[in-house]
């Protein structure tokens, strides 16, 4: 038989060696002397980011990001080492991979588009160049089944607060040095679902720094405080849901087995019910969310018929 995959640290579907809580993050890094552009693609759940900044910001990224595995140029290995950290799991390519032309066409290609302008990241050169080389690595690897990446989003160094290492580190947030220590996160995580987990430790790592996206998210959680009957109404379904994302990307790589697919039919019922609530509540907000859930209706009934 030949290679049909290559696994790495970045880039795993295995259930057994993901962590249900945490993304596991694939960072591509194009370094340059006075700004480097860098994304992030966790294969698991589809999730890709990408943005450009000097050193100090991009150490912050992967201090925040915590990265599984980064992949940069061949040339360019030891001046990672030394202005981010040997800790990494690291992976070179040569310069040829790392070049705005090729990077442009690998990303069209995959999106299927004609351009990158529709996900707002034209501003972004170098991010974009990284980006190119994290689905590069892919194809390298023999994941080519990846049309379940169907998104590419743009990080705003404006709109978070920028914690430092040093300030991540002795404030605990995520990982202590100290063993058996409760973490921040381990105290105030609450959530229901992975997918929930996964993205209060984003939220926690990445602080808003709007005054609007802040209120609005407060005004979410004064809602519910308001209206107690319909946490535990949310909590039940949102708990039945599972971790959706990391299943549908397995529908996509033809890796999901008979269990898992009746998860998702189950998921899908859950998400109808979620959204009859939002609809029904006298918030404005969850109104807007419930808008955007689709419930996949067809999708559900051929399973079921299965």
């Amino acid at each position: 038989r030949g290679i049909t995959e290559l696994v790495t640290p970045g880039i795993t579907y295995d259930d057994n060696v993901l962590i249900q809580k945490e993304n596991n993050f694939l960072a591509s890094i194009h370094i340059e002397e006075n700004e480097s552009g860098i994304a992030f693609l966790d294969v698991s759940t589809g999730e890709f980011y990408l943005t450009q900044g000097n050193n100090e910001y991009i150490d912050k990224l992967l201090q925040s990001f915590n990265p599984s595995e980064v992949i940069c140029q061949r040339n360019k290995r030891k001046s990672f080492i030394e202005n981010f950290s040997d800790k990494y799991y690291l992976t070179v390519f040569d310069d040829w991979v790392f070049t705005e032309d090729y990077a442009n066409d690998i990303l069209t290609r995959h999106f299927n588009t004609n351009s990158l302008k529709g996900f707002g990241v034209d501003d972004f050169p170098k991010g974009i160049i990284a980006a190119g080389a994290s689905i590069h690595y892919l194809h390298e690897t023999q994941h080519d089944k990846i049309s379940y990446i169907s998104s590419l989003s743009r990080i705003d160094q404006g709109q978070f607060v920028w914690l430092d290492k040093f300030t991540i580190r002795n404030l605990e947030l995520l990982h202590s040095t100290n063993a058996n220590a409760r973490t921040l996160i381990d105290i105030i995580d609450k959530t229901s679902s992975p997918m929930g987990s996964r993205l209060m430790r984003r939220w926690l790592s990445l602080p808003l720094k709007n005054k609007e996206q802040i209120t609005a998210r407060y005004d979410i959680v004064d809602f519910f405080v308001k209206n107690s009957e319909l946490i535990s109404c949310f909590q039940d379904s949102i708990r039945q849901v599972g971790d959706l994302e990391r299943l549908i990307s397995k529908v996509s790589l033809l890796r999901i087995n008979p269990r898992e697919l009746l998860q998702v039919v189950r998921a899908l019922d859950q998400i109808e019910i979620i959204k009859r609530y939002c609809l029904e509540s006298n918030d404005n907000t969850l109104k807007l969310y419930a808008e955007q859930l689709n419930v996949c209706d067809s999708i559900r009934q051929k399973i079921k018929k299965v």
